[in-house]
């Protein structure tokens, strides 16, 4: 069984909500090569973030898709994911976004108490040009991403904005489906490494 495949049917065995490995301070890596490359960067702040970085084929400065949340005394807060909607459609709905959660949700569980609060807006900016139908399309399927994490999604304002409302305990990966049809959405964070990848 690939490698990728373990990882999958590790997580999936581990009851939910246990922790995935000890959480430590600084920058751990991963790196994978099928018909494409893929790495990634996870990054621990403690009481300031959780960022998930990933490079697809390419080495640069920037990574092509970023995750990152806030790390506060009392919630945690979503701060963006980029890098992967609808204006990046070599990412968009290919699994990356998907990718990413995962990783962060398995730091949250080993590293925070089951009943922090787990908070955020959500907002593409770039949306604001679309028409309104297309709008609404994308913040339908925002919605349904987030929700498949365990969080709800609760419309406040006027006019409404998205909000995330959902604890430690209630997020859990998702298991099924590929990056770009070649990896598992779901890699185990105890396969990360503390070496960085040469050119990275």
């Amino acid at each position: 069984m690939p490698a990728a495949a373990l990882a999958t049917a590790a997580l999936a065995a581990r009851p939910r909500g246990a922790p995935s490995t000890k959480l430590l301070p600084g920058n751990r890596y991963w790196q994978a090569q099928a018909k494409d490359r893929l790495w990634v960067r996870f990054v621990f702040v403690p009481k300031s973030k959780i960022e998930v970085d990933i490079w697809w084929n390419r080495l640069a400065r920037h990574p092509d898709v970023q995750l990152v949340f806030g790390l506060y005394g009392d919630a945690v807060e979503f701060g963006s994911l980029t890098g992967n909607g609808f204006n990046s459609p070599a990412f968009h709905r290919l699994g990356f976004g998907t990718f990413a959660v995962n990783i962060a949700i398995q730091a949250l569980k080993a590293g925070f108490a089951p009943s922090l609060p787990v908070v955020g807006v959500l907002s593409n900016t770039d949306e604001e040009h679309l028409a309104a139908d297309e709008r609404q399309r994308l913040e339908a399927n925002r919605r349904a991403f987030w929700r498949r994490f365990g969080l709800n999604v609760i419309a406040h304002g006027d006019p409404p904005l998205d909000y995330l409302d959902g604890t430690v305990g209630s997020l859990h990966v998702v298991t099924t489906g590929s990056v770009a049809g070649e990896f598992s959405r779901c890699i185990s964070l105890q396969d990360f490494v503390a070496d960085r990848p040469e050119g990275l």
